[in-house]
């Protein structure tokens, strides 16, 4: 059993949004998961982008934003759930005034970074 209190875990901030890792792949007996809280802050749109090894479970925790996977957008707000298999193109987009915040546990996760960012424009 492991624990992390609520305040816990590395914040990894990137241009268009940030990463707080919960457990990292060292915490699990099984080799290539990792739990994270993604923030996308308000009025930004995070890079389309996919993994070439990785699946992506989403759990949506706080506000709403676009979520677009393989070209179809969906509107996600807390307690909507995702999956974005290896190699599905996917990017989130948040048009409000506040944070989104999503809980991405990912599964199959390489040692080495598996993203290909399809652009690198902020929007």
């Amino acid at each position: 059993m492991k624990y992390k209190p609520w305040n816990s875990g590395e914040t990894i901030r990137e241009k268009d949004y940030s990463k707080r890792i919960i457990f990292s792949s060292d915490d699990f007996r099984e080799p290539g998961h990792l739990l994270q809280v993604v923030t996308i802050p308000p009025r930004t749109r995070q890079r389309l982008h996919f993994h070439r090894e990785q699946t992506e479970v989403f759990y949506v925790v706080e506000g709403e934003a676009v979520i677009s996977i393989n070209e179809r957008d969906y509107r996600a707000r807390p307690d909507d759930a995702f999956i974005c298999s290896a190699g599905d193109r996917h990017s989130l987009w948040n048009q409000s005034d506040k944070d989104f915040k999503v809980v991405v546990f990912k599964i199959n996760k390489p040692d080495q970074d598996d993203t290909d960012w399809l652009d690198d424009e902020e929007s």
